[in-house]
């Protein structure tokens, strides 16, 4: 009995996780864009995505910086906005970000670091 019940606790569990990606999914799919289509913007905002032990940055990170940049050299966008943590000495996200977009290509007239990114929303306040 204990496990019909737990397998039943799973199997709605599963249920949940693939409707609220399916939701997700339609939802986002009409504000999801190629490098192509993306319209052209003065700044794109890169958010932090953490970095790993040895202050390298994680693939999700990389990613994104990856993307801004191509978003960059597509002429999309003349500046990328880098915000992140960087609450500690050792732990600096915009720093990396930069020296990623660097390694990528991008000039450093084209970067701007956020130092004190820790909030989304006080990123995209102070971006105004």
């Amino acid at each position: 009995m204990f496990l019909k019940i737990l397998l039943i606790l799973a199997l709605l569990g599963l249920l949940i996780l693939v409707i609220s990606r399916l939701v997700t999914g339609l939802y986002a799919r009409p504000k999801t864009y190629t490098a192509a289509q993306v319209p052209a913007r003065r700044v794109a905002i890169v958010f932090g995505a953490g970095l790993w032990r040895d202050g390298t940055a994680t693939p999700v990170l990389y990613d994104r910086v990856q993307i801004a940049a191509d978003l960059y050299f597509a002429g999309k966008v003349e500046k990328l906005l880098m915000s992140g943590d960087n609450r500690f000495v050792e732990y600096n996200e915009p720093a990396v970000m930069r020296e990623v977009a660097l390694s990528l290509g991008v000039p450093g007239d084209a970067i701007v670091l956020d130092y004190a990114g820790r909030r989304t929303y006080d990123t995209c306040y102070r971006a105004k």
